[in-house]
């Protein structure tokens, strides 16, 4: 069946907890407006907002996260107020990014998503294992001169029952992974 002319899949991305939303598009101009602007207000200015409906929406989002979003200080009679993104704001606005523009790739090229599908395996040996609270570190090492190491949960690796020296099948999809050229 062939496709109508003109059509394309389109998203909306937007982040919640079990408690609800947290995070979509107006939130996300809006704090990376303060990012940009140092201040709530010409954020809100800018995006043709009521400084009073921003406030509302960031307050929103960090009491359904329960952490907050921005940091403002206030400047006296002199001025030098501002506000800016607290650490998880900041970890916010990269991850619903980098997200929008996995969407916006789907988009214009529907077909990535059998690239998606492929799975590129190699075999490795667990060499070491490193428990760190709920997350371990696993160093794998190849038929190449060439040490891998992943993260897994701690649950995981109960679960598996992996330990050093055993063989291990690694399956990762390419767009999903990273790789960086090494010396």
């Amino acid at each position: 069946m062939s496709e109508p002319s003109g059509l394309k899949p389109m998203f909306k991305v937007w982040l919640e907890t079990d408690d609800g939303f947290v995070f979509g598009p107006g939130v996300y101009s809006l704090l990376r407006k303060v990012d940009e602007t140092g201040t709530l207000k010409e954020a809100a200015e800018s995006l043709n907002m009521s400084y009073r409906y921003a406030w509302g929406l960031v307050k929103k989002a960090e009491g359904t996260l329960g952490q907050p979003l921005l940091h403002t200080h206030k400047g006296g009679r002199a001025g030098g107020g501002g506000t800016e993104l607290t650490e998880i704001g900041q970890q916010f606005l990269e991850d619903f990014s980098k997200i929008g523009k996995l969407f916006n790739m789907l988009s214009e090229d529907p077909e990535m998503l059998d690239r998606l599908s492929e799975v590129n395996s190699l075999i490795a040996e667990v060499s070491e294992i490193k428990e760190h609270g709920e997350t371990a570190t696993l160093s794998l090492e190849s038929s190449e001169p060439n040490t891998i190491i992943i993260r897994v949960s701690s649950e995981y690796l109960t679960k598996t029952g992996l330990g050093k020296g055993d063989r291990v099948k690694v399956e990762y999809r390419a767009l999903v992974g990273r790789i960086t050229k090494s010396d």
